[in-house]
Order: C-alpha cells, then structure tokens, then sequence
C-alpha cells in the first residue's frame, strides 16, 4: 500500500513561467538513457555519460542484477536556477534549498532532474543523484530490504567518483557527516538492523544513515567480509524468506564478534576504496540529438508535473501543447490524466482513447484507455473477454508492464481460473518486487485455492505500516492448520487512535478539507482532516501517479483510524485511511479451489 504525498492534492502554486520557446529544448539519447533540455548539448552530453558510467559500474560488479527498469526513466538537464524553480516550485515557494539533483519516482514514468550549472561546477553534485539511481536499481530487483541495507547501498555507490581512467567506488562521505559517526557511540547492530533509520530525533537519524553507510561499507571492503561476499549471501538469504536476524548472523558472523570488528574498522585511520579501470566513455556515434518539435516540450513538462499531482501547472503545459500541435499522443495523455483527477471520466476515456490512436506504442494511454472504458466496470462475460484481450496488447507493447499483469491476474480470478491468476500475479511480483501489495494479491489467491499463503507471513514479518496492516488481515483470514510461520504481534501505537472499517459511501474535498463518510455496519459516519492522511492498495490500477482520494474512490473499503471528535457532527478526527480494492472471488472459483484440494 502507497502512502500519498498531502501537497499533491492541493494546487498551492500558480503554473510556471516556463516555456519551450524561450530557448529550444533538445532531447539527446545514449544507448541507456534518454535526456532533455534546455542548456548546452555538450553540458548535457556529460550528464549522459555520468549516468552510462554509473550503470556501467553496476554492470561490471554485479552482472545477473537487471539494469533496464519497467518504468521509463527521462533525465531532465535544467540549464539553470530559473528553470530549477519553475520545474520545483514548491522549493521555491517554501524557501527550500534549490538541489543539484534528485529523482522523482513514478509507476509510469519517473524523472532524474539534474542542474546544469551546478554538476558542472561541482561533480560531487551526482551524489544525490547516483543515491536514487541506486535506490531505483535495488527495488526494481529485490522484494524486501531492511533499510539499513537500502540506504547503505545507496549511500555507498552514491559517492562512486570517475577520475577519467578509473572508477572509485567506497569514497567517504563529506568530513561534517562522517564526523557523527566517529563523535557517536553505534547503535548496538542486533537493535539497528531491525530499527528504523527515520525518526524524530534528528542527531538519531543523522547517526543512522551514517552507520548504515559504515556497516556497508565494512561489509562491501572489508577482507574479512570477503569483500562483499558475505553481504550477498546476507541478501540472497532474505530473499528466500529467512529471518533477518538469523540470516545476518549466519552470514556474518555473532553479533558480539561482528560488532567488534565493526569498530574496529570505523575507528581505523584509513579506509579502503574499490579502484578499478572507468567503463568506457561515450562515443559520439553512440549519442543521438534532435531538436524538440512545437509542443513536444510542454507535453513532456505536464508529463513531469502530473508525477507531483501540481494540477494547475500540469493544465497550463497541456493547454500549450494541444494548442501548438493537437497531434502529439503524449499531450492528449496528459489531458486525459488531468481530466481523471479532475473526476470527467467520459471525458478522460476520450483523450486516452485519442492518444492511443495518434501513437500505436503509447502502451500507458492504452492501459488508461482500456481502465476507464465502461467494459471496466462491467461485470458481462463478453466485455471481461474484450478487456482481456486489450490488455494483452498492453502486455505485447510493455513486456515489463506489472500493472496490466495485476488486471490480468484479477480478470482471471473473476472469471473463475486461480491457477491462471497465480501465475499471471507472480509475473507481476518479479518485474516489481519492491511492491507489497502484489505479493499480497498472490497471497489472496493461494488462500482462494486452498494453498498456504506464505505470501501473507512473508509481507507481515518485513514491511512495516499500512502494508503490514495489510498482509495481518489476509493473515488472520488463513486457517491456524494452514500457517507454516509464525508472525509477531504489531506493537501497539498509541498515536494511531481508535479503528474501523467501512466502504466509503462519499467524499469531499474541499482546498485541504477532506471529509470522508463510510457505510459501518449500516450506519453512515464521517470523518474528517485537514490534508490527506491517506494510502491506498497497490493492486488499484491508477498507482502512485495517478490515485486521489477525492474521486474513484466510491465502494472501496477502508481501514481507518481515527480520534473521537469533541463535535457531535461528524464521527472523528482522521488520523489515516488505508483504501483497499478486493478481488471478487465467484462462486465457480471457489468451486475449482475446492475440487483441487
């Protein structure tokens, strides 16, 4: 279950001032990335070669780890400050410090955007940048990391330098962050490899993410960790499902003697670092440069936009860019998106539907088509049929597409073919492991075919929140028989108030007041917040880009919690609402499950 930004919700900036013809933008390709721009192409051409570099590290130092990510990742080289604030301007607006470079992750799409005249100045600036590249790498090839590991990893290739002949990997970090890790006492390891690294204490944090960068790279250099070895069997080990902390020591050792050794190597006064010949730099020839056409600029930065829900900027750049070229798919698809936000489905249905037809290959304006076609909400034989056929063109145009697996999956569950729906969900789970929800549908049909849901204790023992919430109701719901492990009660969390479930009978959304009235046992009740304390099931088709609580939402259950209210109007204060979409388990499913027991 995703958690939803509460600033995506509300427009709180007026568009930007920023316009592809002020300057021409130029999109440039090398054999892994794609990048467009605004400033110099020779400027840009660096930023490329940076990020071939980095992959190309990955490439050489771990080869069976997949490289190439479902969703299309698009590098945006900002010339400059201006162009940094008009494409973030929620920084701007609340006087945060301008970065050098960051990613924005989407389902879809997901963006690295990089400042030109700040990398060139200064290329420790990539930082930032190989921290999430990093990130996106882990997730698109592991179901579960303890995020000591997932920061620690992201840390420690984070400070990857390039020195024109060689590549450093193990760099340390600037002299103001590692001197927390030598002021401070360690976290005891047996209590930091089950903590999380984020709290409210802000010298705890800081302490945190240093030592999850020293333990890695303890494990990474460290001969007596077998320079990485160790740490792979570790990750391969809670792959499969063991308990972190017994695989941690049978991997590397005692916690007593691990620690030891630990401090032992951070107390030292030298630190190894992995140096090795750089990757081969870029040949021209492998570079491709165009000039962006009328319009394609705007598509693109309403693209960018949508990724943060800034709706106002992403209706301005669709509005130019239908008006400088009504034929480009990607503007059509922005609109359709801005529409669905908007609540104008039959109006969203057609730019989709128009998108699709202007660019054959537009696989997600043919996803979004094919979800927000009445045949969507059908429940006929024939119009489940025509669906399963759509989405199989969805399949054959975005091989790597998980979220037309997961409709397959719950087309086939519907249509009474468990066995089919497992597969199909498994599919999905390889190509986005990272995503709880999918091993929690898998789960749900292994229980519908009367199988042990592993999946359930899997998901419950490792993420934590509304996803481990998540995976405990499916867990409760398997017979005692049927439980091969054992999962540990949630603590209790005083701060998440009262609970109650419900389907949502309406919402409204009014700025930053939300107030939504569930149906509870027959009884309607409301509950309100200012903002949007809300997450939702990662089965629900819209992901990450696209969910809003404030429309679609009709029907679906949630879990809530909430504080009682002083005022006899309305039920409660909201403190968090989990939306959940449940698979329709029919009749002849439950048969076939039955039968095959």
């Amino acid at each position: 279950m995703k958690v939803l930004a509460v600033v995506g919700l509300v427009c709180l900036f007026c568009a930007p001032t920023l316009h592809g013809e002020e300057k021409p933008w130029f999109e440039l390709r090398s054999p892994h990335f794609r990048l467009i721009t605004n400033g110099n192409r020779d400027d840009a051409k660096e930023v490329l070669r940076h990020f071939e570099l980095i992959r190309a590290v990955f490439a050489s130092c771990s080869p069976s780890l997949k490289l190439d990510t479902p969703a299309q990742l698009t590098i945006i080289a900002a010339k400059d400050e201006k162009t940094i604030k008009a494409l973030l301007p929620g920084f701007a607006a609340r006087a945060i410090p301008l970065p050098g470079g960051m990613f924005r992750h989407g389902w879809e799409r997901e963006y690295a955007l990089v400042r030109l005249d700040v990398v060139n100045q200064d290329p420790s600036a990539y930082e930032s940048i190989y921290h999430e590249y990093v990130h996106t790498l882990l997730h698109a090839n592991f179901r579960w990391l303890p995020a000591w590991v997932d920061e620690g990893l992201a840390q420690f290739y984070g400070y990857t330098s390039f020195d024109g002949k060689n590549v450093h990997i193990g760099a340390l970090p600037d002299i103001q962050m590692f001197d927390v890790l030598i002021r401070k006492h360690p976290i005891p390891l047996s209590e930091f490899i089950v903590s999380p690294l984020y709290t409210r204490d802000p010298t705890h944090n800081q302490l945190s993410y240093m030592q999850a960068w020293a333990l890695i790279h303890f494990f990474m250099l460290s001969p007596s960790m077998e320079s990485g070895q160790r740490l792979q069997r570790f990750i391969d080990a809670l792959q499969k499902g063991a308990d972190q902390k017994k695989a941690f020591e049978d991997s590397f050792g005692n916690f007593s003697d691990v620690e030891r050794d630990y401090k032992r190597y951070i107390d030292s006064t030298t630190y190894p670092t992995r140096v090795g010949p750089a990757p081969a730099s870029l040949n021209e020839n492998e570079l491709s440069v165009g000039r962006m056409e009328p319009g394609e600029t705007e598509a693109e930065l309403a693209a960018w936009f949508i990724r943060s829900h800034e709706w106002d900027s992403v209706r301005h750049f669709t509005q130019t860019a239908l008006a400088e070229n009504p034929k480009l798919s990607l503007a059509h698809e922005d609109n359709g998106f801005l529409l669905y936000n908007e609540g104008h489905d039959e109006e969203a249905y057609k730019e989709f539907s128009t998108a699709s037809d202007l660019d054959s290959k537009n696989y997600i304006a043919l996803f979004a088509k094919i979800m927000t076609s009445p045949a969507a909400q059908s429940t006929l034989a024939q119009d489940q049929q025509s669906m399963y056929a759509q989405l199989n063109e969805v399949v054959d145009l975005k091989p790597d597409f998980a979220p037309a697996y997961i409709e397959l999956a719950k087309l086939n569950v519907v249509m009474g073919n468990p066995r089919v729906a497992l597969a199909i969900s498994r599919k999905a789970e390889q190509l986005e492991p990272f995503r709880a929800g999918y091993h929690i549908l898998s789960g749900r049909i292994l229980l519908l075919m009367n199988r042990p849901a592993a999946a359930a204790a899997y998901v419950a023992q490792r993420w934590g929140g509304t996803d481990r919430d998540e995976a405990m109701e499916l867990w409760n719901e398997i017979p005692e028989t049927d439980r091969s492990q054992s999962v540990a009660a949630s603590p209790v969390n005083e701060n998440r108030g009262e609970a109650v479930e419900g389907k949502v009978i309406s919402v409204s959304c009014n700025g930053s007041d939300f107030a939504l009235t569930l149906d509870v046992a027959g009884q309607a009740r409301t509950y309100k917040s200012k903002g949007f304390p809300v997450g939702f099931s990662d089965t629900l088709w819209v992901g990450h880009d696209h969910f809003t609580p404030c429309f679609h939402v009709d029907g679906l259950r949630v879990m809530l919690h909430y504080k009682p209210a002083r005022d006899q109007s309305y039920a409660g204060d909201l403190i968090y609402a989990g939306f959940r979409e449940d698979v329709i388990l029919p009749r002849s499913a439950s048969a076939e499950a039955s039968a095959q027991k």
